[in-house]
């Protein structure tokens, strides 16, 4: 109730009046949320020890829990950044399961089926929700239109606030199966069982085939993969187990079950030890991120419930829910935390690269006239992009006091320079437009904008009427740009040696900005081409331009490119 009333008056009241505090209510509503499972989970405990009737002992569970998430709110939870959400929502699914597994602790019969009958309650009541919802929702909408105009729109989202915060968790705990109660195979959810006999096992039989194809390619072609294998094979095995947990009741009557259990579990581990070496190549090249630390921890989970699974043979199956629970806690407390990890482990991965240089002297970063090779001046934009994005930039104590990334130049020497999961030759260039140009001298202006169709080519082309007759502007395939008066050629240029002129100087430069310093152009001159012969003068000022170049074919292909062109024709 209180974090609907919250909600409703975050709704209805302006933004302006509230927008001092909107960091304060959005910590609210997540310490709220978070005591709304706290106590589902503390009045489960109670009734599993029999001592929900037990007044004193609720009173001091819950003042604890009332001051637990006090201290929550001022310690963990001092604003909304990745760090905290991220914490928050791993409590939140710790407590989740702990919603599921605390009425079966130690260990009761059955407990899969207790399971789908909490899933199928839960779905029960999001259905009558919505209908409900939907049918004041009507109502509201019909008093508008016919009766009352004026009727205040906020109402609406009143509405679904009071529907999901008030009915729905009513209707679902009214609702919640007795974990006491004698299940048998006959409560199982007809609906799921048809949708895990039918569907979901036949199509993770059918994956994991795919996946032994794709783990022979790598054994034949000795090309390990990078990224994606990880997240598919810890999908995969997630749902699996979750499967298997939920298939379980029906291992001893179904021969189907019975196969699927015994080869999944077996056969899942030479794709785990492949998911393993994946993870590993990119934390080794590129170090520990909290999305790395988060699939090798449910990789390391999912490797130790497969070994139980083959030991247990499907009892005591409370253990799935619980070491999960205990898991994703352990992820967010604790010196071995995932932020933690990856702060040392990336802060580690700066300084090695910044010892090649010299680059820290004195605790601090000074600015070098080296080279430095491209790759390391795109690790340690990674790095100080890492902090920028997941954290913050005064965590790496190397860099000077309010260290912004646009101070790079200032500082390292070198501007950002981006990587991606792209091709080691795909460049990609982008200027600031907020820049003055001088454009006197020049009579017609085009706007360019050339895209890689998806057969391969592209061609733009642009005439303008003007007092000297048609003029037009094309670029083709091969780069090569044309100006035409009257249908006859007077001008040509490869924008090809220019662009290979950009890649010298730039490299990837991978969604990097060229910009100047503070009044400095040498940088923004290079994306500007100025050209002139006895027939025509052109200027153009790009702003995006993206590509590969293959030095060793010596090939240029534009995937596409944009600008102003500004030309007199003579």
């Amino acid at each position: 109730m209180g974090l609907a009333a919250l909600l409703i008056y975050r709704i209805e009241t302006p933004y302006e009046k509230i927008k001092d505090i909107n960091d304060i209510l959005d910590r609210l509503t997540g310490v709220m949320s978070l005591g709304v499972l706290i106590s589902l989970s503390v009045s489960l405990l109670l009734e599993r020890w029999g001592k929900d009737k037990h007044i004193p002992l609720k009173i001091i569970f819950f003042v604890l829990v009332g001051a637990f998430l006090v201290l929550y709110y001022l310690f963990l939870f001092p604003d909304t950044d990745n760090v905290s959400m991220t914490r928050l929502l791993l409590i939140m699914i710790a407590l989740a399961l702990s919603f599921f597994f605390i009425p079966y602790l130690p260990s009761k019969e059955r407990f899969e089926i207790y399971v789908t009958n909490v899933i199928t309650g839960f779905a029960t009541s999001a259905f009558f929700t919505v209908v409900l919802g939907l049918g004041v929702v009507a109502i509201l909408f019909a008093i508008q239109s016919l009766l009352y105009s004026d009727m205040d729109r906020r109402l609406y989202a009143d509405t679904w606030v009071l529907a999901w915060l008030v009915f729905a968790p009513f209707h679902f705990l009214y609702n919640l199966p007795d974990s006491n109660f004698k299940f048998t195979l006959k409560h199982f959810n007809k609906v799921i069982k048809i949708a895990l006999l039918y569907i979901i096992l036949p199509v993770m039989a059918v994956y994991t085939l795919v996946l032994y194809v794709y783990f022979g390619k790598i054994i034949i072609t000795q090309i390990w993969p990078k990224g994606i294998v990880s997240y598919l094979v810890v999908s995969y095995t997630a749902v699996g187990l979750v499967a298997i947990f939920l298939i379980n009741p029906f291992r001893t009557e179904n021969k189907w079950v019975r196969v699927f259990t015994t080869v999944f579990t077996k056969a899942i581990f030479p794709l785990l030890g492949m998911m393993f070496i994946s993870i590993g190549i990119r934390i080794g090249e590129f170090g520990f991120t909290e999305n790395r630390y988060f699939i090798l921890v449910i990789g390391i989970w999912s490797t130790l419930m497969m070994i139980f699974l083959n030991l247990n043979k499907g009892k005591n199956n409370t253990v799935l829910p619980v070491s999960l629970a205990i898991f994703a806690l352990l992820t967010v407390i604790g010196p071995w935390n995932a932020f933690e990890i990856s702060k040392m482990s990336q802060a580690n991965r700066f300084l090695q690269i910044a010892a090649k240089y010299d680059l820290i002297q004195d605790g601090k970063v000074v600015k070098t006239d080296q080279n430095l090779a491209l790759k390391d001046r795109q690790e340690i934009t990674g790095v100080l992009s890492y902090f920028d994005r997941s954290h913050d930039l005064s965590d790496l104590k190397y860099l000077p006091e309010n260290f912004t990334m646009d101070q790079m130049k200032s500082v390292f020497g070198f501007e950002p320079v981006y990587a991606t999961g792209v091709r080691d030759d795909y460049f990609s260039y982008y200027m600031n437009r907020e820049f003055p140009m001088t454009i006197s001298g020049y009579d017609l202006f085009f706007p360019l904008e050339a895209y890689r169709y998806q057969d391969g080519g592209y061609y733009y082309e642009k005439e303008l009427r003007t007092e000297q007759g048609k003029v037009k502007l094309i670029l083709d395939n091969e780069c090569k740009l044309t100006v035409q008066k009257e249908g006859q050629e007077i001008y040509q240029y490869d924008l090809g040696q220019f662009i290979r002129g950009l890649y010298d100087k730039y490299g990837n430069n991978l969604g990097g900005r060229i910009k100047p310093e503070p009044g400095v152009d040498s940088d923004r001159e290079n994306l500007v081409l100025k050209n002139e012969t006895d027939r025509a003068k052109l200027m153009i000022v790009f702003y995006n331009m993206h590509g590969t170049f293959d030095r060793d074919e010596n090939v240029l292909d534009i995937d596409g490119l944009s600008g102003d062109v500004f030309l007199t024709v003579k």
